[in-house]
């Protein structure tokens, strides 16, 4: 929800009469399950649900700083059926949106802030976030009486004091503003809540090592062998008695081609490690434009023996993007993926720029469209972190978009693709990456 300066409401409107939602002990025995090692959505299903229950909440959610994008995501949410639910967690909250409602004149405690917008702040994309949208409008009276349009929020922060989410109370049960006691409590549950998470991020984090570990372990094996096979039979096909010296040598020159796949094979793992528990260093503005026609020129180069025309449609604008030295990696990897998986004789890839944006955030966001065998919806989503292959879409792309993956993301950027025709995969597919703008200078 949007804040407002108007309506804000002072330490003096909490009512402090009120009987306070029981809390001390009962928060007490439910601490214990919100600690547990869970994954993130797991704890927070559970933080939600405890404060429904303890603090008589009827509607809330709660927001998770997200580190790619550096937006607010909802992570949970409770009081809401099935369809509305799955609409509030499409929201997001800009930092620049937070810091307006951590405004110091909303606040009646400590990272807690109440928030008594007017009517004409109401703002349309929060509307699943309201139980009766016709009291929107409704005059304020008492200023125990809980509006329509108020919200509570409790802020939890990290361990350089920077917002790292936040409980929305929207509505509690009983239709008033909360007392004094209740804020207090909630407030410190709040600060045990953003442990829990922090647990859980942790947690979560080790299991995506542990997940990245065996994924590369899988793929090197399962390459490994492949190549090995190779080297096997051409060296078996080079060393066959009724084979001539001509071919023989072409046979060798196979083997040998398939042994430096191996080498380079552990050197892409290596990379692909390396960058995903390091990160992108030394990031600072690049300019795309040259990027993209450095990366067209190296994969045409590549693969001369094809009839390859790659389209660069980049008008005369120049687009600088946040990245450093391995970004012509990731459009290398792209577009000689599309490249390799077009069966056509004459090959096309299309490659353009245009804006692209997230709440406040703005990207230059680069699509490579190719006219390959195409990408199946179910392996979409696994192109860019684990082997895809089988009868359904393209043989296993190796480390190649996981590296994509890697290096886009430490940039905070996005990578994805979709259907170049929507719908029709045989009809080739077009890769998008979103990068964060950057000045020139």
């Amino acid at each position: 929800m949007q804040s407002s300066s108007k309506g804000s409401k002072s330490r003096r409107g909490v009512n402090k009469s009120a009987t306070p939602p029981r809390f001390a002990g009962e928060m007490l025995s439910v601490l214990s399950d919100i600690m547990s090692v869970e994954s993130v959505d797991s704890v927070l299903q559970k933080i939600a649900e405890t404060i429904a229950e303890v603090f008589s909440v009827r509607a809330l959610i709660i927001c998770v700083l997200d580190e790619n994008e550096r937006v607010f995501r909802v992570r949970a949410a409770h009081g809401y059926g099935a369809d509305r639910t799955e609409q509030i967690m499409a929201i997001t909250y800009s930092q620049e949106l937070l810091g307006r409602d951590m405004d110091a004149k909303f606040m009646i405690s400590e990272n807690v802030y109440f928030i008594r917008p007017g009517p004409e702040d109401f703002n349309k994309s929060d509307e699943p976030l309201y139980l009766d949208v016709k009291s929107i409008t409704k005059p304020r009276g008492d200023l125990n009486e809980w509006h329509e349009l108020d919200y509570l929020k409790i802020v939890f922060m990290d361990r350089d004091n920077q917002p790292k989410g936040f409980i929305e109370i929207e509505k509690p049960e009983t239709g008033r503003t909360m007392d004094k006691d209740a804020i207090e409590a909630l407030r410190i549950f709040a600060e045990l809540a953003g442990v829990a998470i922090e647990n859980a991020k942790m947690y979560q984090s080790q299991v995506e090592i542990a997940q990245r570990t065996r994924f590369l372990g899988d793929i090197i094996a399962h390459d490994i062998n492949n190549y090995n096979q190779a080297v096997t039979s051409y060296l078996h096909m080079a060393l066959s008695t009724d084979v001539d010296s001509e071919k023989a040598v072409a046979y060798l020159g196979r083997a040998t081609e398939a042994a430096w796949g191996i080498s380079e094979l552990i050197q892409r793992a290596d990379k692909l490690a390396r960058i995903e528990e390091e990160g992108a260093k030394n990031t600072g503005p690049v300019d795309l434009t040259a990027v993209l026609k450095e990366s067209a020129g190296e994969v045409s180069r590549s693969n001369s023996e094809k009839d390859v025309t790659i389209d660069l449609n980049l008008g005369s604008q120049r687009y600088f993007v946040t990245g450093n030295e391995l970004i012509n990696e990731v459009f290398v990897n792209i577009i000689d993926n599309a490249v390799q998986y077009d069966p056509h004789e004459k090959i096309t890839v299309e490659v353009s720029v245009g804006e692209f944006f997230v709440d406040y955030r703005r990207y230059w966001c680069v699509s490579i469209s190719d006219n390959g065998i195409g990408i199946p919806d179910s392996k979409k989503s696994l192109v860019f972190g684990r082997m895809s292959g089988g009868t359904e879409g393209p043989p296993a792309l190796g480390l190649g978009l996981s590296i994509v993956r890697a290096i886009v993301e430490s940039y905070h950027g996005m990578v994805w693709v979709e259907d170049r025709v929507r719908g029709n995969q045989s009809k080739g597919s077009v890769f998008r990456v979103a990068l964060p703008m950057a000045s020139s200078s």
